[in-house]
C-alpha cells in the first residue's frame, strides 16, 4: 500500500511538473518559436541569429510619435483616408451646419468617428478612419445614399487617421 502511495505521488508531481513546464513554454511563444519549429517532410528550418533582448520585444508596445492617448484609450496614428463631407468658410452660419451635419451622421452611423474643425478660413467636417481606399468607397457609397443634398460635397482624402490599440 505504500509503494502505490508514493508511486500516485510520483505520477503526480510528475504530471505537474510536466505541466507547469507546457505552460511556460505556451507564456513565451512567438513567431520566432515557429520558424524555429522542426521542419515536417518537405519543408525547409528556419534559423533566426538574433539578440535575446530583440526576441523579448516582439508583441510589446513601445511609446513612439505615432502614438495618441484620447480620453482614456490609446490611438495608432497612421496614414489612412476620411471622407470630407462638408467645407464651409461663411462664418456666421459654417459651425453650425457642420455641426448638425455631424449629429445627422452620428445617428445613422453611431460607430463612425466624426471630426468638425476649423482651418482658417473653413469648417470641415470629415468622417471615418480608414485604412485602404476600397474602406473609403464603401463608406463614400453608403453616405451618398443617406444624404442626397450633400451627395456632390462628399468625396474622398489622404489624411493621417487614428486606430483604436486598446
Amino acid at each position: 500500500m505504500t509503494r502505490l502511495f508514493y508511486f500516485m505521488n510520483l505520477i503526480v508531481v510528475t504530471a505537474l511538473g510536466g505541466y507547469s513546464s507546457v505552460s511556460a513554454q505556451m507564456l513565451h511563444f512567438s513567431i520566432f518559436d515557429s520558424f524555429e519549429k522542426t521542419p515536417r517532410t518537405g519543408e525547409g528550418k528556419v534559423i533566426i541569429h538574433q539578440p535575446e533582448t530583440v526576441k523579448m520585444l516582439v508583441g510589446t508596445r513601445i511609446d513612439s510619435e505615432n502614438i495618441d492617448v484620447y480620453n482614456g484609450k490609446t490611438y495608432l496614428k497612421t496614414a489612412g483616408y476620411r471622407l470630407q463631407v462638408y467645407s464651409g468658410n461663411n462664418q456666421r452660419t459654417s459651425k453650425a451646419e457642420a455641426t448638425a451635419l455631424q449629429t445627422k451622421i452620428k445617428e445613422l452611423y453611431p460607430d463612425i468617428d466624426t471630426y468638425v474643425d476649423f482651418y482658417a478660413p473653413f469648417w470641415k467636417l470629415q468622417v471615418g478612419n480608414f485604412r485602404s481606399y476600397e474602406e473609403a468607397t464603401l463608406m463614400l457609397r453608403g453616405m451618398r445614399g443617406s444624404f442626397p443634398k450633400v451627395k456632390n460635397e462628399i468625396y474622398i482624402i489622404e489624411e493621417e487617421i487614428r486606430l483604436p490599440l486598446d
